[in-house]
C-alpha cells in the first residue's frame, strides 16, 4: 500500500537539501526567495551549500541533511537545490522505514530520480519530479510552477494532467501506476533492489545532452531487462539537445528506435510531453495511476496526497474564524 504525504499549506516549513552536485549560493538563494514569496517558511539543509569534489558534500553530510529533514516534525515538505551527480550513492544507507513513518512531500529530479524511485520502492512514498530550487532562482515559466504548486497544495490537481497534443508513435490507451524520470538515472536502477515494480506501468522518460546512439543503447539495456514488457505505456518527454536539428542518415529518429525496441510487444507510445530539463515542464507524481489516451492525453486516475485530515482542519479553522 503506498503512503501519500499531506498538503503543503502556506506558512508550512520547507526543507532545502542538496542529496547530489553543489549549488550555485545566488541562484540557491533566489530559489529561497521564491519560496519565501509563496508564503512559506524555509529551512535550509546545514550541508546543502556546501561543496565536495563534484558533491555537496560528502555522503554522510547529505545523508544528515536528508535524514533530518524526514525526522524534523516541523518540516512539512522537502526540496532540492539542484541535480548534478550523487543522489545514488545515498541508497544503501537511507532509513526507508523511518521514512515511511514520517511522510512527507520529496521534490526531486534529473540525478534525484534515484532518490524518488527508491522512495517510493522502499518506503512506498508517493514522490514528486519537479522543479529545483535553484532553477526557481533563475526565474522559470508560470506553467512550470503552476504545476508544481497546485499538486502540493490543498486543492485537488486537475485530472487532465496534460490534455495534449501529443505525437502518437503507436496509438492505444493504458492505465497504470507512473514512473517518469531520467533515461540515463533509470537504467543505473535496473538490477538494483531499489527499482520500483514496473509490472503495467506507464512510463515516462527524458534526458539531456545525450548522442541519439547512447539513447539508443540506454533504451536498448531496458528491453533486455525486459522492462517493456511489463510497462503498459511510454511517453517520452523532451530529449533536449540530443539529436541534431536537421535530419541526417546515420541515425535513427526515436520514433524508429522505440518501435524497432517494442515490435514484440506493442504497447502504446507517445513523444512530446512537456516533461525533461527544459524551462517549461511539467511536475509528475511518482507510483500514482494514471491513464494515458490519444483524445485525453496524461490523466490522473488518484490524487497523490491525502488531503482529508488537512481538509477537515482548514474548514474547521475557517468555521470558527467566521463565528
Amino acid at each position: 500500500m503506498k503512503i501519500k504525504p499531506s498538503p503543503l499549506l502556506p506558512g508550512n516549513t520547507i526543507a532545502v537539501v542538496s542529496p547530489a552536485g553543489p549549488s550555485e549560493p545566488a541562484r540557491l538563494q533566489g530559489g529561497i526567495e521564491e519560496l519565501m514569496r509563496r508564503g512559506y517558511k524555509v529551512k535550509v539543509g546545514k550541508h546543502a551549500q556546501g561543496r565536495y569534489a563534484f558533491f555537496s558534500g560528502t555522503d554522510e553530510d547529505r545523508l544528515e541533511d536528508l535524514v533530518r529533514a524526514f525526522k524534523d516534525p516541523a518540516i512539512h515538505a522537502i526540496m532540492c537545490s539542484r541535480g548534478g551527480y550523487g543522489s545514488n550513492r545515498l541508497l544503501d544507507s537511507l532509513p526507508y522505514d523511518l521514512i515511511a513513518q514520517n511522510p512527507k512531500i520529496f521534490v526531486g529530479f534529473s540525478d534525484l530520480t534515484a532518490l524518488t524511485w527508491a522512495l517510493f520502492c522502499k518506503s512506498r512514498l508517493v514522490t514528486f519530479t519537479g522543479p529545483l530550487v535553484n532553477e526557481m532562482g533563475e526565474g522559470l515559466p508560470s506553467m512550470t510552477l503552476d504545476s508544481l504548486f497546485t499538486f502540493l497544495g490543498l486543492d485537488s490537481p486537475p485530472r487532465r494532467l496534460w490534455p495534449g497534443p501529443l505525437t502518437t508513435v503507436r496509438p492505444g490507451e493504458a492505465t497504470g501506476p507512473l514512473f517518469p524520470g531520467c533515461l540515463s538515472i533509470v537504467v543505473t536502477l535496473l538490477g538494483s533492489q531499489y527499482l520500483p515494480n514496473l509490472k503495467g506501468a506507464i512510463l515516462v522518460l527524458e534526458d539531456i545532452g545525450e548522442k541519439p546512439y547512447h539513447i539508443d543503447r540506454m533504451l536498448t539495456h531496458l528491453k533486455n531487462a525486459g522492462v517493456f514488457n511489463q510497462i503498459s505505456g511510454l511517453i517520452m518527454g523532451r530529449m533536449t539537445n540530443c539529436w541534431p536539428r536537421a535530419r541526417r542518415n546515420d541515425y535513427l529518429t526515436l520514433a524508429e528506435i522505440l518501435l524497432q525496441l517494442t515490435a514484440s510487444r506493442p504497447i502504446p507510445i507517445y513523444l512530446d510531453l512537456p516533461y525533461g530539463h527544459h524551462p517549461e515542464r511539467l511536475t509528475l507524481p511518482v507510483g500514482v495511476h494514471v491513464r494515458i489516451s490519444p483524445n485525453t492525453g496524461l490523466s490522473l486516475l488518484e490524487d497523490p496526497l491525502d488531503r482529508t485530515a488537512v481538509a477537515s482542519r482548514s474548514r474547521n479553522l475557517r468555521s470558527k474564524s467566521s463565528q
